[in-house]
């Protein structure tokens, strides 16, 4: 809660998710500078599929404690005064104990979403799952070079998937929902 009482989401676990991201992505490149052409198919596949997903899932999950109704009664807690954070830790505990993909199903369900992005989203990701399953197409990425992708049938796949996914999460944080829309814009993006 801030000076003038309104309630704001929690900025220290939203940090803590961006830098999660930043430091992947830095570790992708420094991967790739230190150990080329080793697996950079495969980490660049994950970069952009996986650990997308778990950044994605944890900006939802600083979002839903304004934006969720189940957390209305944690934040009303909050105003108290004896400002009780006991019910908003209990709200964000059980946040974290569900996988990344069922918080982005939540998301997806949400009432302004177009349920055409939850499938672009959970169609994409389940192809990508189907990829790294599949041991012939793992070795492939595993020993694709970056020379080579314009060749691989593989790295076109996950290419076309992972701009499947990404054109989801932009549906999802920046469409429709404007609820979402604006809390994305005012602490995801500045």
């Amino acid at each position: 809660i801030n000076a003038s009482g309104h309630y704001r989401i929690p900025r220290f676990l939203l940090n803590d998710f961006t830098r999660y991201w930043r430091t992947v992505t830095v570790d992708f490149v420094y991967k790739q500078r230190t150990e080329p052409g080793k697996k950079w198919a495969l980490r660049n596949a994950k970069l952009r599929m996986s650990r997308k997903l778990i950044f994605a899932s944890g900006l939802l999950r600083c979002f839903n404690c304004q934006i969720d109704p189940k957390a209305a009664t944690a934040r009303e807690a909050l105003g108290t005064p004896y400002f009780d954070t006991t019910k908003l830790l209990t709200y964000i505990e059980d946040e974290l104990h569900q996988t990344p993909l069922d918080i982005l199903a939540q998301g997806a369900l949400r009432q302004a979403i177009d349920p055409d992005t939850g499938l672009k989203l959970f169609n994409s990701y389940d192809r990508f799952l189907n990829i790294l399953d599949d041991p012939g197409k793992r070795v492939e990425l595993e020993d694709l070079k970056e020379p080579q992708i314009g060749t691989s049938v593989v790295w076109k796949e996950i290419s076309d998937l992972s701009r499947t996914f990404q054109a989801g999460l932009i549906e999802l944080f920046f469409g429709n929902d404007k609820e979402l829309c604006d809390i994305t814009t005012q602490y995801g993006v500045f």
